[in-house]
């Protein structure tokens, strides 16, 4: 369990005249959870883009467990270990709970999508699909039609889903946003719980959840790294104080 996920290098990215990324460099360990924050428009959601494939870097490097991906397309970066949430959930609202979690497992095993309608009858997926339900809080809901859950719970489906290849590093954008407080906090206990299993960059607004989960957090302002490491020394950095959490430096 030793050793880096993922190592990025100068990462940069640029829409027109702005520069989303400026040569943003980070290092994940393998087994940590680490946050990313900053203000809106810092880059954090180009930056994950740039990760998952989603955008392509005008400029730098990506290794995934040693191995370039900088230039791959997200499917194939997914089957190297790479999973993602999104802000906006993204599930089948018409298929059920169950269906979606074995269509994801089946996506993750390279099966063709051809054979949708049987995802949710395989028991090759189907008996993984429920432990991942059984995991996340959501087994007594697998016979429902996704659409019908609650917005947390579609939160936790989707978790479900990301897991489902058991991937080597989970990109979390934003994923309590929306969420109540209690909801919010059974969020916080299953990523902490989930540590075990994955690497995670998170990206999140909550900054009680993200220095309660965070074995390190990055900052980026107007898409620089402005600080990098321990969160109590990031809390307390100046910069980061006068930057993003909006206190007086004296």
């Amino acid at each position: 369990m030793s050793g880096e996920v993922l190592r990025a290098v100068d990462l940069t990215k640029r829409f027109g005249g702005v520069v989303a990324c400026d040569r943003v460099s980070l290092a994940l360990r393998r087994g940590e959870i680490h946050g990313l924050i900053g203000p809106n428009g810092a880059g954090k959601t180009t930056f994950l883009n740039l990760l998952s494939g989603e955008l392509v870097a005008d400029s730098g490097t990506i290794l995934l467990a040693g191995t370039d991906i900088t230039r791959l397309a997200p499917h194939r970066r997914a089957r190297l270990g790479l999973a993602r949430s999104f802000q906006i959930t993204s599930i089948f609202p018409s298929m059920t709970v169950l269906e979606n979690v074995s269509l994801a497992i089946q996506a993750h095993a390279g099966s063709s999508f051809r054979f949708l309608a049987d995802a949710g009858r395989d028991p090759q997926l189907v008996e993984p699909a429920r432990l991942l339900l059984e995991e996340v809080g959501l087994g007594g809901c697998a016979g429902l039609r996704a659409a019908l859950l609650a917005h947390g719970q579609k939160r936790l489906l989707e978790l479900a889903m990301a897991l489902a290849g058991n991937p080597e590093l989970l990109l979390l954008d934003e994923p309590l946003a929306g969420l109540g407080p209690e909801e919010g906090r059974r969020m916080v206990e299953l990523l902490a719980a989930f540590r075990q299993r994955t690497t995670m960059l998170l990206v999140e607004h909550d900054m009680d959840a993200v220095f309660t989960l965070a074995d390190r957090v990055t900052v980026l302002v107007y898409g620089r790294v402005i600080a990098s490491g321990d969160p109590e020394r990031v809390r307390s950095d100046p910069e980061v104080r006068a930057a993003y959490l909006g206190e007086e430096t004296g």
